[in-house]
């Protein structure tokens, strides 16, 4: 009973073996074939840095209808953000892309009188943004049932929303007013009620390109794109942004 038991238990653990074997290899081939055959359709997450420069400037700082300083924002430049993407390339003979996405800017201004020190503060410009692009393939390589590599050219339509700058009409709305300059608070609740009323909006192209990298259903994007639309970075009719996608195609 025991030599039975032994000669059970050895070959349970045999055949055990086996079965975990044969799922390895039929998960791995389905893999492989899933991601090349109903290869239709892929999302992931969006990395981005936007290349862009905005100038210095100033405004005047009044109190009670008498200018007694300056509102100083300082230069800045490119920005840095996140987002999501979803690909078709079910449609024939191009691919649809959408991305959603944001950037962020840190920035310095400053007050500035003649008696008193400059009152140094910081800051943040923000924007969203919302691409549809229709992809082509340029040029393609593969390693079959493994990897390829393409090269991608696209066209497509923006729309964006940003924050607007500090300015004397922004202290007035945070601080209750512009009898409140002198001696008031900025109030968070009242920064947030006038971004939210004063955002910038507007529309328009942009052309990209790029190459994507496919590793079985693991997707990798690494691309240019250059945007077209006015005043989304003040005071500019574009800019550039470089991006990286992580994600998977089905």
């Amino acid at each position: 009973l025991l030599n039975y038991f032994n000669y059970f238990k050895y070959n349970y653990k045999r055949i055990e073996r086996i079965i975990m074997k044969k799922n390895i290899i039929f998960l791995f081939t389905l893999l492989i074939l899933t991601s090349q055959i109903f290869a239709l359709a892929g999302f992931g997450l969006n990395l981005n840095q936007s290349l862009y420069n905005v100038d210095k400037s100033s405004s005047a700082l009044q109190v009670g209808g008498l200018e007694v300083g300056q509102i100083i924002q300082e230069s800045f430049s490119n920005g840095y953000g996140a987002g999501g993407y979803l690909y078709i390339d079910a449609i024939p003979f191009i691919d649809l892309d959408l991305e959603g996405s944001f950037i962020v800017s840190p920035y310095d201004f400053k007050f500035t009188n003649q008696l008193a020190e400059p009152v140094e503060e910081k800051f943040a410009w923000a924007a969203s943004s919302f691409y549809i692009t229709a992809k082509k393939k340029l040029f393609q390589l593969k390693i079959p049932f493994l990897a390829k590599a393409k090269l991608t050219g696209g066209l497509g339509f923006n729309s964006h929303t940003s924050m607007p700058m500090i300015n004397q009409k922004m202290l007035e709305s945070v601080m209750g007013g512009a009898s409140n300059l002198e001696s008031g608070v900025l109030d968070p609740d009242l920064l947030v009620e006038y971004i939210a009323e004063n955002t910038i909006s507007t529309k328009g192209l942009h052309l990209q390109g790029g190459i994507q990298f496919k590793v079985l259903m693991f997707d990798s994007f690494l691309f240019y794109r250059h945007i077209i639309a006015q005043d989304i970075i003040p005071d500019k009719k574009g800019f550039g942004s470089l991006n990286l996608r992580l994600g998977m195609g089905f």
